[in-house]
């Protein structure tokens, strides 16, 4: 009992020196401030971050709702904020000339705009397209979008057509998390691991295409190595799921990656298995590994989507140029259709480059962008 008061009373102690922290800090004018919704997004804001802390050192202010999300650099002032009364004071006062985030549907939940900000900027957390996996509304708040490519531009600009909005500024950067992973990734290794990694679906139970939780005890049953990697709103909202998952094949050839970058999962694997995760674009484009779909249960998190049924998303050029789809009715001939994977990518392979060429603004050189365009897409720089 008394531990539970300790603790009670260190709880009520931190939540005051937060919020007085929060306090001091909203009496300042700031010029960049991130936001950020765990360690597992963070891997999205270091390229940005670490290009604006060499150019404005001191100036770059990090709350995360984590407490294990902190950026390790001097000139970076980290903050957590722990509770729904805290990031709302911290929404509704912070004053800053540049607030950045990851996070969709600005202004249509709990966080809303306000005019202390004089630009509220979005980057990717995912190389897919707006149009399918995201909410109708995702990014019609943003003043600013960084984007991947000129797909997302046009997708952007005809939502803003058909709706009649404000024109946002949509800056071709590119995806950062590309420069991430060209640094990182080592590539120089024989795995033999197969990598599952399903896409988080809000239409099926836990989130989550139930086959694959068959698919996996049918491949550990012949033999198979298999890394599962859940996207992080599983973590979030099948707690529950996963540790029974765990419980379940819990053995030497099973393995849940619960770490916050999917590198080492990506370079240990010889083939990903998926169904519309942004981690098959990541996959194949650095490994030039098979890629096998689930093709089942599609996921459509837009309502508006019949608005686009004239442009095909990239998700959809990518898996039907470089994918090999089955069915849960083809888990008996696995062993072929991995082998099949191979075979069709090698005849497919030469049309990768020049296709993330076309599709993808600065590959892997996204940073060398964002140093050559700092003013013109920030708010507050002379």
């Amino acid at each position: 009992m008394r531990n539970l008061f300790n603790k009670l009373l260190h709880n009520i102690k931190y939540f005051f020196i937060s919020y007085k922290e929060l306090q001091d800090i909203s009496k300042k004018d700031l010029r960049f401030v991130f936001f950020s919704e765990g360690r597992a997004y963070q891997k999205y804001s270091l390229p940005i971050i670490d290009v604006l802390s060499a150019k404005f050192p001191n100036e770059i202010y990090y709350f995360s709702l984590d407490i294990e999300d902190k950026i390790n650099n001097k000139n970076i002032k980290n903050y957590y904020v722990h509770n729904y009364f805290l990031l709302k004071f911290f929404f509704n006062n912070i004053k800053a000339d540049n607030m950045l985030m990851t996070l969709t549907d600005l202004g249509n939940h709990f966080v809303k705009k306000t005019n202390n900000i004089k630009r509220y900027i979005y980057y990717f957390h995912s190389p897919v397209s707006t149009t399918k996996n995201y909410t109708s509304k995702a990014f019609d708040n943003y003043d600013v979008i960084l984007c991947n490519g000129d797909f997302q531009i046009n997708e952007i600009k005809l939502r803003e057509n058909i709706k009649n909005f404000k024109k946002k500024k949509l800056i071709p950067t590119g995806y950062f998390y590309f420069d991430v992973i060209q640094k990182k990734i080592n590539l120089d290794l024989n795995p033999e691991k197969i990598l599952i990694a399903p896409s988080w679906n809000y239409k099926q139970k836990y989130y989550i295409n139930k086959n694959f939780i068959e698919l996996t005890e049918f491949l550990l049953k012949k033999n198979y190595q298999v890394i599962f990697r859940p996207h992080p709103e599983h973590f979030k909202r099948s707690e529950k799921m996963l540790f029974d998952l765990n419980k379940k094949f819990l053995n030497n050839n099973f393995e849940i990656d619960d770490h916050h970058s999917n590198i080492k999962s990506i370079e240990n694997s010889k083939c990903l298995i998926t169904d519309s995760s942004g981690i098959a674009i990541e996959y194949l484009f650095f490994t030039k590994r098979p890629i096998l779909y689930l093709n089942e249960f599609e996921k459509i998190h837009n309502t508006e989507f019949a608005d686009y049924d004239k442009i095909s998303t990239i998700d959809e050029k990518i898996k039907n140029n470089f994918g090999c789809l089955f069915y849960k009715k083809d888990f008996n001939n696995i062993d072929i259709i991995i082998k099949k994977s191979f075979f069709e990518l090698n005849k497919r392979k030469i049309n990768l480059d020049k296709f993330i060429k076309e599709y993808y603004s600065n590959f892997t050189l996204s940073q060398n962008y964002l140093k050559n365009n700092l003013k013109d897409i920030f708010y507050g720089i002379n």
